[in-house]
């Protein structure tokens, strides 16, 4: 799998532009602000259908104008396809696989799957519980469009019940509580089941990783944190044993949107205990998981986005990262080209200045 074209209108700086990647390094270089990472950014928005850093959609539209396009082709098992995300203000986003346009987001989810490596990953080890569901909820997606719609399923469900408990003060409204509650179990206990047996599978690479990033010095562990439990019959329990609560909070408490995972180095929570380069190891060593993963998953190797990360490794890190990246579709940004000058028969660089992108 590999991306031979990128489109943008309107998008972030870029008024129009046009590339053509190629299948090894794409080298994004130029000064600080001048559009590196929103072209990172495009191309993750167009395999997740979300961005890794905006919040609402008008914040992708560059400044004065009333819209964007993005517009990515590419090559998958030697069969072209094409992705193609458009937006107007005031207006729901329309998406089109392959010049068909398509009613719903899953639809979208894995036909170019992506790994995004950036500074703000560290915030899966050192924020809260919703960095670290976010990471597994869209590594799932990227491989099961099913997953996908299950998130959007509970969702619903919890908005729903939500509503029921903010109006809850009389007993008529047992009975709809009961069969939102109902829902609840069986959503729950099959994206519980799912996390976990992803998690499993994740912690096997990851454990390789830490090991080689280490000299064998350290190993690794992930466990996952339910707040409902793991059997259908915890599930069941849980939420009803503890409706008073939510009740009182007028606010569903337990439940998937409520769990965690917690990574170990040593038998060491991470996160409490590790110190600034172990934190940065399990990050790496999560990344590259989640490569693998992919890998496994759908017989291909995703595209890499490397958004100015290799300034945040130290060298044995870089090099690791370096030499697990040469096999396959990567694109990179950074402020030096000097650094990449080892790999030029592999690389293909591009200035960025203002919004304009030159191949050089």
């Amino acid at each position: 799998m590999f991306i031979t074209e990128i489109q943008l209108k309107n998008f972030r700086n870029y008024h129009d532009l046009l590339i053509y990647p190629q299948k090894d390094i794409n080298l994004i270089y130029g000064k600080n602000a001048q559009g590196k990472t929103n072209l990172i950014e495009s191309v993750y928005l167009a395999s997740t259908g979300r961005s890794h850093r905006a919040i609402k959609e008008n914040q992708l539209i560059k400044e004065g104008e009333n819209g964007y396009l993005i517009k990515i082709k590419g090559i998958k098992d030697d069969i072209p396809f094409s992705l193609e995300i458009k937006y107007i203000k005031g207006e729901k986003r329309q998406i089109k696989i392959n010049g068909l346009l398509v009613s719903k987001l899953g639809e979208m989810i894995g036909v170019l799957n992506t790994v995004i490596f950036s500074p703000e990953d560290l915030q899966i080890i050192k924020q809260g519980p919703s960095e670290r569901r976010r990471f597994i909820d869209i590594l799932i997606s990227q491989t099961s469009s099913t997953y996908f719609y299950k998130l959007q399923k509970l969702n619903r469900i919890i908005k729903q019940k939500n509503a029921v408990l903010k109006k809850y003060q009389h007993k008529e409204l047992t009975d709809l509580l009961d069969v939102y509650n109902n829902k609840l179990e069986d959503i729950s206990y099959e994206i519980i089941k799912e996390r976990v047996k992803f998690l499993e599978e994740t912690e096997k690479h990851f454990n390789i990783f830490i090991k080689k990033l280490s000299n064998n010095n350290e190993t690794g562990e992930i466990k996952y944190i339910s707040s409902l439990g793991f059997t259908r019959e915890e599930i069941k329990k849980n939420i009803h044993n503890n409706i008073k609560n939510e009740i009182k909070n007028k606010m569903t408490l337990y439940g998937p949107h409520r769990d965690d995972f917690t990574i170990f180095i040593n038998d060491k929570d991470v996160k409490f205990f590790g110190s600034q380069g172990q934190q940065r190891t399990s990050v790496l060593a999560l990344k590259l998981s989640e490569i693998e993963i992919i890998k496994e998953k759908t017989g291909y190797f995703p595209v890499l986005l490397l958004d100015d990360v290799m300034s945040e490794l130290d060298l044995s890190r870089r090099k690791f990262l370096t030499e697990s990246i040469l096999t396959r579709q990567t694109f990179i940004t950074s402020t030096e080209k000097k650094n990449y000058s080892q790999f030029l028969d592999k690389t293909t660089f591009y200035h960025v200045s203002q919004g304009i992108v030159e191949q050089r």
